[in-house]
């Protein structure tokens, strides 16, 4: 019931505009979400217990404050203009609270990485899946210069894409079958990207990707793995890249324009007016500082959002929801910048070992996209904010069995760790 849930979640996460209900977007997720939540609490609270302690930790300071943000955007309501609207940043962080004690709990099962495996592989079947849509232009999913998807807008249908190419060209790395299938998921992602116009997430994907397979040379390099590979992939990705560029350009004429103005150090509308944007927000944020003028709080009468992860917080929580929402994006990037460390060292040779270090940098580069991309969109909004909690889940998942691995590797066992409760325990 639990993994049939995770999974319909993942599906409707796809399609918030087609999943609304009395006229609000992904309304059906947030059920969903809700459902897995009640499912995975009393379970998680055990599984915890066996969690590493740098996982529980992580995932108990995040949740914490999680809940700390969703109890002042309640109490905002008292004093917002817009009291419905502050339920949009409560959704976002439910998701958080759905996702990560599912995961967990579906990985302390028997066959527990099997199960995680096709979690992982939905995310990749939805990247291409949507891709598709928005290049026939089926449904909501039309194309007329900028493809929104089923999302509200194109920016947010480019931050889910640039999310969850990275966990593709993971899954493209580590399988060992499906290898033309999961290259042509990647290609379809990328024309997606392509298709939606978003010039910061187009950048973001492809750098991202290049991120990616950029780690996994490295990885290869220090365990004198596959020279030739690593050769061909410096040779290959400055095409790739060039590749990319041409595409945008025959494809997205406009959205090429516009991101070579900005490379070349011009001004484009879309800066300036973010710019303005975040000069407003700033500016509501120092007249109300300690509350702020409300969670989900139009910016006067110009954008929902502010387009800034933290300016958006400072405006409508004060500082105490810009300190929470900073601790948070803190504690995560800590965390995944030290798991990148550790597999770029890790010694495990196995197959099982090589595809969960895989997994651990795929999965560390596409929360690190999220984190980015709402930077200059979105700003962890209710639509968006399952791309930032799923691939968060599964990289401490894949933390956990990297340790486990480990652990079984130095007492010099033979190579078969049982993927249950002992997955998560130190």
């Amino acid at each position: 019931m639990l993994q049939t849930s995770i999974l319909l979640l993942i599906v409707s996460i796809w399609f918030p505009g087609a999943t609304r209900i009395a006229g609000t977007d992904g309304s059906l997720s947030f059920l969903l979400a809700l459902f897995c939540a009640v499912l995975s609490i009393v379970p998680y609270a055990e599984t915890t217990r066996r969690l590493h302690r740098t996982d529980a930790a992580l995932a108990s300071a995040v949740l914490t404050m999680s809940a700390f943000i969703m109890i002042l955007s309640l109490l905002s309501a008292l004093y917002a203009d817009n009291p419905i609207r502050t339920m949009r940043a409560v959704f976002a962080q439910v998701f958080g609270f759905a996702i990560i004690p599912t995961i967990a709990v579906i990985a302390a099962r028997p066959r527990g990485f099997e199960a995680i495996d096709r979690i992982g592989m939905a995310m990749v079947i939805m990247v291409a899946v949507t891709s598709c849509l928005v290049t026939v232009g089926l449904g909501d999913a039309r194309f007329a210069d900028r493809a929104e998807g089923y999302f509200k807008h194109a920016n947010q249908l480019g931050i889910a894409l640039s999310a969850g190419l990275p966990l593709v060209a993971a899954k493209l790395v580590a399988s060992r079958r499906h290898r033309i299938l999961l290259s042509g998921c990647l290609l379809a992602g990328l024309l997606g990207l392509v298709k939606s116009g978003s010039k910061t997430n187009f950048v973001l994907g492809v750098v991202g990707l290049g991120t990616f397979f950029g780690l996994y040379s490295l990885y290869l390099v220090i365990r004198k793995q596959r020279p030739v590979t690593v050769i061909a992939g410096m040779v290959a990705a400055p095409i790739l890249f060039q590749a990319s560029l041409a595409t945008l350009q025959f494809l997205n004429p406009r959205a090429y324009k516009l991101l070579s103005l900005q490379l070349s150090g011009g001004e484009a509308h879309s800066i300036v007016s973010r710019q303005r944007l975040w000069s407003i927000s700033i500016d509501l944020g120092l007249a109300h500082p300690f509350m702020g003028v409300g969670a989900g709080q139009w910016v006067q009468d110009i954008a929902p959002h502010s387009h800034n992860l933290f300016i958006d917080y400072f405006r409508t929580l004060g500082v105490p929801g810009l300190v929470l929402v900073l601790v948070i994006v803190v504690l995560v990037v800590g965390y995944l910048i030290s798991a990148v460390l550790h597999t770029l060292v890790d010694r495990g040779r196995g197959e099982q070992a090589t595809e969960v270090n895989v997994m651990v940098l795929g999965t560390s580069v596409a929360v690190w996209n999220y984190l980015v991309a709402n930077q200059m969109s979105d700003s962890f909004g209710p639509s968006t904010a399952a791309f930032f909690w799923l691939p968060l889940a599964l990289l401490i998942f894949y933390r956990g069995m990297q340790r486990s691995l480990q652990v079984a590797s130095s007492k010099n066992p033979p190579l078969y760790v049982r993927v249950g409760s002992q997955l998560l325990q130190h």
